[in-house]
């Protein structure tokens, strides 16, 4: 499956991510993850973008890949690409399965799995944050712990030294 740059496509003729999401009939996030390359191009969306933009073809804005995803190894991969490898798996079965019919009902189910994913990461990101942030108190408060306990240390040795 060829991936797009529909965001120069869009660029160059001076249209938002949201006005062509709306142009689309999907979700300006969904559009985005395509863009991004983590969501795959509905084929039928393929000729709703040759229409809106007055083209053949989307030939002129293939991007071309070094490397297919597929082919990676799996511990290159982040947990977005693990998860995206698998909706454009499940979404080439669908296809596959649906044979002449094309009701694409799986579109809206990756779409929505596309979203709550990447509310997850988003969710696990600032977690990740909030959990160095955390981790970088605690290392500081540790150290004034320490030099506390130095000046502890001293204070009795004073103290021992002035009972005598």
């Amino acid at each position: 499956m060829s991936r797009f740059d529909i965001a120069r496509l869009r660029k160059e003729n001076g249209m938002s991510q949201g006005e062509l999401a709306g142009l689309l009939q999907m979700t300006q996030s969904f559009l985005s993850a395509i863009e991004n390359g983590k969501s795959p191009l509905p084929i039928e969306k393929e000729e709703r973008l040759c229409e809106i933009f007055h083209i053949k073809n989307l030939s002129d804005y293939i991007i071309r890949k070094k490397e297919n995803a597929e082919e990676r190894n799996l511990n290159d991969m982040t947990d977005s690409d693990l998860f995206n490898q698998l909706l454009n798996r499940f979404h080439k079965q669908a296809h596959s399965s649906e044979g002449s019919h094309h009701h694409h009902e799986h579109h809206s189910l990756i779409e929505n799995l596309q979203n709550k994913v990447d509310l997850l990461f988003e969710r696990n990101e600032r977690l990740m944050e909030r959990n160095d942030k955390l981790s970088r108190d605690n290392d500081r408060l540790r150290s004034e712990i320490d030099s506390y306990r130095i000046e502890i240390d001293k204070l009795r040795k004073e103290l021992s030294g002035l009972k005598k």
